[in-house]
């Protein structure tokens, strides 16, 4: 079993995450006004879909050649030898990754229509 907790390090992600969010959607208001916003919560959602689809699994890419292949079959490989609880534990890990995703992935969308109406409300 793992000694080190593997949500410390995404809790920390997902903090300073929203730190720069803030920032970013505060400057885009200023300049971009509502439109802003709803390129904000495009990105967002992209991002997020990124990451929800690659499930954090190395994903072979053109530009790194074998390596990425390598770096596959070794985290299939610490998969299948994992104990029960490390299995429990990963599940766990995922399901709770899902809710935080999924969650997300509503304020971005929340993000992207209000942006996108209160723009096109403004420019009539």
């Amino acid at each position: 079993m793992k000694s080190w907790n593997k949500l410390k390090p995404l809790s920390t992600v997902v903090f300073l995450g929203f730190a720069v969010l803030i920032v970013v959607t505060s400057v885009t208001m200023i300049f971009l006004g509502w439109f802003g916003m709803f390129l904000i919560g495009i990105a967002g959602l992209l991002i997020s879909t990124r990451l929800e689809l690659h499930d954090g699994i190395a994903v072979p890419d053109f530009d790194y050649g074998s390596s990425s292949v390598s770096i596959i079959a070794r985290q299939n490989a610490e998969r299948d030898q994992a104990g029960w609880q490390d299995q429990i534990d990963e599940k766990n890990r995922k399901a709770r990754q899902k809710a935080l995703i999924y969650n997300l992935n509503t304020l971005w969308m929340t993000m992207m229509a209000l942006g996108l109406v209160m723009f096109s409300t403004h420019q009539v």
